[in-house]
């Protein structure tokens, strides 16, 4: 425990130094996600269903709020929508007209999960979302955790009935909207899906922020078997029909998750709890004081270790002192040789100049003689 402690506070460092960065890659991540999802699931529109604009509105993206990648996908989906038919052009901008109304009212802030909904139904998923929301958001959070829903839903309808609702299918115009409203409005599995999500939240919610130990582990498992029996009721009591095994992975993966976050953001140690009482003029006040689970991060030293002894300090000594006897030694030789070469170089010379003098001194007497 004392290493995964550790390394929490590591991850918190980098993050707390990291932050904005992480923060632009998850952005980034999210909406190159939202708009390749569009483009390989709709596609209807030929001049924006390509790679490399969603690529470049996902940049753009990574360096402004949520809130305009929200709307930035929101618009590629009304202009795939327009290319199948003006119909389900109003009706999918009816839906989001009514959202941005209720979200910019009630609850703003949780924008990305419109669109972190969609895809985590996409990867089979989606509960990890109502779970965690209900640990760290509002019961207000429901909303755009409704939106999301029923948004997967209503594209999810309008690929699959494409033909019927396209403008030159068989339906006439009132027909169309009457098709497309009634594939919202009637799609069961969709409300089962939205009432156990909110149920969900909702429990999660208000269960984490009771006054018991261990509150959010308690959340957790109630909140995931919640989910999972208002699911199997909808099977039964609505006549829907859920994989059971995406069912069972998609609690499993939302009881994970939620265990994760916890360790990251609640982690107390419930030992140590403590229950003070104090009063002032008006009323008297009880607190319950839980300390969170903290770990100083150890520090790398480095130590130097001398294991030399009084005798080899001596010895290094003596070693030290015959090097400079040597080196005088060195010395001496070597300015010996050099007196020695000069001396040589001394009698070289001077035999020379006796000869150049008895050599003169040859000439001279010749020259006389020869006078």
């Amino acid at each position: 425990m004392t290493t995964l402690l550790v390394l929490r506070e590591r991850i918190k460092k980098f993050y707390a130094r990291w932050g904005g960065y992480l923060i632009r890659v998850f952005r980034f991540a999210l909406a190159i996600a939202a708009f390749f999802t569009i483009n390989r699931a709709l596609g209807y529109m030929e001049r924006i269903s390509h790679d490399w604009i969603g690529a470049v509105a996902a940049l753009v993206c990574a360096c402004l709020p949520c809130s305009f990648t929200v709307v930035l996908a929101g618009i590629f989906i009304l202009m795939q929508m327009y290319a199948v038919s003006l119909e389900v052009l109003f009706v999918t901008a009816a839906v989001f007209v009514l959202f941005f109304c209720l979200y910019y009212v009630f609850q703003p802030g949780d924008s990305f999960l419109l669109l972190l909904m969609p895809l985590l139904f996409l990867c089979r998923i989606p509960l990890v979302v109502p779970l965690l929301m209900g640990l760290v958001g509002t019961a207000f959070s429901m909303i755009p955790v409704s939106f999301g829903i029923i948004v997967y839903y209503m594209l999810k309808y309008a690929r699959e009935n494409v033909g019927v609702l396209a403008s030159n299918g068989s339906l006439s115009m009132p027909g169309r909207y009457t098709q497309m409203i009634n594939g919202i409005l009637e799609n069961r599995e969709m409300w089962v899906m939205v009432v156990a999500c909110c149920v969900t939240l909702l429990v999660v919610y208000f269960v984490r922020r009771l006054s018991v130990n261990h509150a959010w582990e308690i959340a957790i498992g109630v909140g995931t078997v919640t989910n999972v029996l208002l699911l199997l009721a909808g099977v039964f009591l609505a006549d829907v029909s859920f994989p059971v095994s995406s069912l069972i992975i998609g609690a499993l993966a939302a009881a994970v998750s939620g265990l994760v976050l916890e360790f990251f953001v609640f982690h107390l140690d419930y030992s140590r709890t403590e229950r003070v009482q104090f009063e002032d003029d008006d009323y008297y006040y009880y607190v319950k004081a839980v300390p969170k689970v903290a770990v100083t991060q150890p520090e790398v030293t480095v130590t130097k270790i001398n294991a030399r002894t009084s005798y080899d300090q001596g010895v290094e000594k003596e070693l030290y002192n015959l090097r400079q006897e040597l080196s005088n030694t060195a010395e001496l030789f070597s300015a010996g040789k050099d007196l020695e070469q000069t001396r040589v170089l001394f009698e070289k010379g001077a035999k020379k100049k006796n000869k150049m003098t008895e050599n003169g001194e040859a000439r001279d007497g010749n020259h006389n003689k020869n006078v």
